[in-house]
């Protein structure tokens, strides 16, 4: 029987091959010293190109090219927009090619997970470009999934091997990963080669000693922004975040609080830079701004709210204003009897006000004459104290100054002897004298702070004897800063008897009080 007349009947068609060329790649390693020593980025962009076009596609994006560590797959940065990208793609490639799926995902079934959508539903391939497998076949998909699970396998055992060598490793006081501001890092495997050490050591450097600082300000009750400007004057460039998160790092008293020690805490083997006790003394100063009653609202009219606490039930003072009346009333947030009290002593109040009755017990420490020389005299000591910081800073700049100028003058050689370019000369030398005439400034700014002596001392005195008027006359900023300057922890209030009850007093103003009061038997 012939039958050639029955093929017609046959339902095949053959199937007429699309070959789409547009493709992408994405590389990766996992860490920065893999990034800057191994060259296997380079390596994995360049056996794309080759095999893109071997294979006759054309490479039309390329994603990755730097370190991200595969544990996560959506916590990768270049990861992250290479599959957005896919997604709103209106024209999708054919294939993602990777030089091994591990540079791809270590997630195991999160990583099926992403071939599941890239393949199944946005038409998108994945090609192992150093195998040559490709999810395209349904042999290759299931071999690259397969390498998917393996790679998460070799992650797991990975880890079973090192994260106990880690934990011994910070048990005994070491340090794990980069040492935070402030610390140069020596070891065995640090970059620098002035910094290579058989054993870790972490030193305190020039940042580091400004830093301290830093921690004394806080102590003395400066606020986060006016440390920042302090910092910034000495050449220390430093975000509100960071210095936040500088305030709650144990690491700086030489504590070691890593997540791996799962809740331990351990002396550390670097020169702390501040005790544990001063880190403490922050972190209550924090508790202390972050619970119950904050002040970020006070009206200029009363001052003393969040500052003043309830003798009864110990809750800071709030205030109000009756708006139709235009009075302003302190109150405690507890409701305890009598504790709603006038802010100012008016013609028809009954009681006095509170603004009135601090003005008053700022009049007790007001200098008598018989003590001012004696004032003056122990300024001048606390004073030159004080300055020896700036007797530092003045060097260190001096110091940043003439290195500066030494740069300027080895570039005006290059220029004149080496045959600099121009361009090169000119963009650098506006940069350097920029640099110098900063830096002068700012010296002429602490020198200027430092030569003023007198001239502070009698300002100093000048307050001093006019705490209350300074207080009355000044705006909200400057009542706020007498009232934590002479009442460092705040004050309490008899409500009953109206009368203030002091915590703790400024010891120059405790002092003052006493001797005010007695200078006349003495």
């Amino acid at each position: 029987m012939n039958l050639e007349a029955f093929k017609k009947f046959s339902t095949f068609e053959e199937s007429k091959e699309i070959h789409r060329e547009d493709v992408w790649s994405y590389t990766r390693v996992s860490s920065k010293e893999q990034f800057t020593s191994n060259g296997s980025v380079q390596n994995q962009k360049s056996v794309a190109h080759e095999f893109a076009a071997e294979n006759n596609y054309i490479l039309t994006h390329e994603f990755g090219g730097t370190y991200e560590s595969a544990k996560g797959d959506f916590t990768r940065k270049e990861f992250n927009n290479m599959i957005a990208e896919v997604r709103e793609s209106t024209k999708k490639p054919f294939a993602i090619m990777i030089f091994k799926m591990s540079r791809f995902s270590r997630s195991g079934s999160g990583g099926i997970s992403v071939v599941h959508d890239l393949v199944d539903k946005m038409g998108v391939h994945l090609i192992e470009t150093n195998t040559g497998l490709s999810t395209a076949t349904p042999r290759g998909k299931n071999a690259i999934l397969a390498k998917l699970v393996e790679a998460e396998r070799e992650n797991i055992e990975r880890l079973e091997f090192t994260i106990p060598g880690m934990k011994n490793f910070l048990r005994k006081g070491c340090w794990l990963g980069t040492a935070p501001l402030g610390y140069d890092h020596h070891g065995p495997r640090v970059k620098d080669y002035e910094r290579l050490s058989h054993k870790q050591k972490l030193v305190l450097n020039d940042t580091g000693k400004i830093l301290q600082k830093a921690w004394q300000w806080k102590i003395d009750g400066k606020r986060d922004y006016e440390i920042i400007s302090d910092l910034n004057s000495l050449g220390l460039i430093m975000s509100k975040q960071k210095l936040s998160d500088m305030w709650r790092k144990p690491f700086y008293c030489g504590v070691s609080v890593h997540r791996l020690l799962e809740g331990e805490a351990v002396m550390g083997n670097w020169e702390p830079m501040v005790s544990s006790d001063d880190f403490m003394k922050v972190q209550k100063i924090i508790e202390k701004n972050n619970i119950g009653y904050t002040v970020s609202k006070i009206n200029e009219k009363r001052p003393l709210t969040g500052f003043v606490t309830c003798n009864t039930c110990g809750h800071k003072l709030t205030s109000y204003e009756v708006k139709s009346k235009g009075l302003h009333y302190y109150t405690c947030q507890n409701n305890c009897e009598g504790s709603t009290m006038n802010a100012e002593t008016l013609d028809k109040s009954k009681k006095e006000g509170l603004n009135n009755i601090f003005i008053k017990l700022l009049d007790e420490f007001q200098l008598k004459e018989g003590v001012v020389d004696l004032f003056k005299k122990q300024l001048g000591f606390s004073i030159d104290y004080i300055n020896s910081d700036d007797f530092e800073n003045e060097k260190a700049i001096t110091k940043e100054i003439k290195s500066l100028k030494d740069e300027l003058e080895k570039l005006e050689e290059k220029y004149i002897f080496h045959d600099l370019p121009k361009q090169t000369y000119d963009k650098y030398f506006s940069k350097m004298q920029t640099e110098i005439q900063d830096k002068t400034m700012e010296l002429e700014k602490v020198k200027n702070k430092i030569s003023n002596q007198d001239e502070v001392i009698e300002k100093c005195v000048s307050i001093t004897n006019n705490i209350s008027k300074y207080w009355v006359s000044g705006n909200i900023n400057t009542k706020l800063k007498i009232q934590k300057t002479v009442f460092p922890t705040g004050l309490v209030i008899d409500a009953k008897n109206r009368q203030y009850l002091t915590k703790e007093v400024n010891t120059v103003f405790a002092r003052i009080r006493i001797k005010s009061k007695t200078c006349g038997e003495i």
